[in-house]
């Protein structure tokens, strides 16, 4: 089938059902809909290489986030598709596993497959990466955080603030012997930040230095018992998890253990995941609205296609201390 085919069904031109497919709002409404049920109707499939080759654009975006495995990083996906697709982009996602290399190569793939604009997760990228982002000459976004050294725009949050808040929740509530348990992986530097706002802050308040601890995995709650038996040995009174899964997993090890919550041991973590507010006692946490970095990000894309003179943009999203049962 080719556009002529779909121009006699729709009874348009097929100049004006090329247009459509490259330029769509360049068509009135009316002939939209008719085109869109003409190639229905006909079953085309449009050549989607030539059509980046032609007009430049290939209307797809990228997103690379550090694992799938973690439900915190669904919700930006699913805030940048909900931002593009009215307006005719579809997304491609790639996972990183906080390895600079594999982000190296997937951004390598991505821009050999002409994408439009493309949104990274922290500020950790090689210096490879950032010559190649930065030769594209591409829109790009990263999310989470708002890094000094941007490679262009940021929308994210004040990471050290988020551990700032904890220490001092932690410390209006009586508690002293504090611990932090962050992710080991140097691409995380989100969680970097949150330990050492939440360290900072402790000294601050005059409070003997946080125990500090790291995992691996911080998606995985399996780690949660060796650390409640180190946080007990240490006579630790609140532990700060920069993750809320590792945070629900240490509720759970506790409860096996008949450690009485926040009595013996007060918890707190970051994300406001479903379970956080659902298990018994519920999670003190950080909500940080990760839908909405995803869709400002995406609608930001959606202004630099528009407009290829606006600038970058460094957006601060605010975050919210959820007092619950856990501390």
């Amino acid at each position: 089938m080719r556009i002529e085919d779909v121009g006699r069904e729709a009874g348009l031109s097929a100049q004006t059902v090329s247009r459509f497919l490259h330029f769509p709002d360049q068509v009135s409404t009316p002939n939209q809909e008719r085109i869109r049920s003409a190639i229905a109707a006909v079953g085309y499939r449009p050549n989607l290489l030539a059509m980046a080759l032609a007009s430049n654009r290939s209307r797809v975006v990228a997103i690379l986030v550090p694992t799938i495995a973690n439900p915190v990083h669904a919700a930006p996906v699913q805030g940048l598709s909900d931002a593009v697709r009215e307006a005719g982009y579809q997304v491609l996602v790639g996972t990183t596993g906080y390895d600079a290399a594999a982000e190296q190569a997937l951004v390598g793939a991505f821009l050999g497959r002409r994408v439009d604009g493309m949104i990274l997760t922290g500020a950790a990228q090689s210096h490879a990466t950032r010559a190649m982002l930065k030769g594209a000459a591409l829109p790009v976004v990263q999310l989470w955080e708002v890094p000094a050294d941007r490679i262009d725009s940021a929308v994210g949050v004040r990471n050290a603030a988020i551990g700032e808040a904890v220490a001092r929740h932690f410390a209006a509530r009586g508690y002293r012997r504090l611990a932090v348990v962050r992710h080991a992986a140097a691409g995380d530097t989100r969680s970097a930040a949150r330990e050492l706002g939440f360290l900072e802050s402790a000294a601050e308040l005059g409070l003997p230095p946080p125990l500090r601890l790291s995992v691996d995995r911080p998606a995985e709650m399996a780690q949660a018992p060796e650390l409640v038996a180190e946080l007990l040995l240490h006579g630790v009174e609140a532990v700060f998890c920069v993750g809320d899964q590792l945070a629900i997993g240490v509720v759970l090890a506790c409860q096996r253990r008949g450690v009485a919550i926040p009595a013996q041991l007060a918890v707190a973590g970051v994300g406001d995941s479903d379970l956080a507010a659902l298990i018994t006692p519920a999670l003190t946490t950080v909500r940080i609205p990760r839908y909405e970095l995803g869709l400002e990000a995406g609608r930001h894309l959606l202004a630099r296609f528009a407009d290829r003179h606006l600038g970058p943009v460094a957006m601060e999203i605010d975050f919210e201390l959820l007092i619950r049962e856990t501390s």
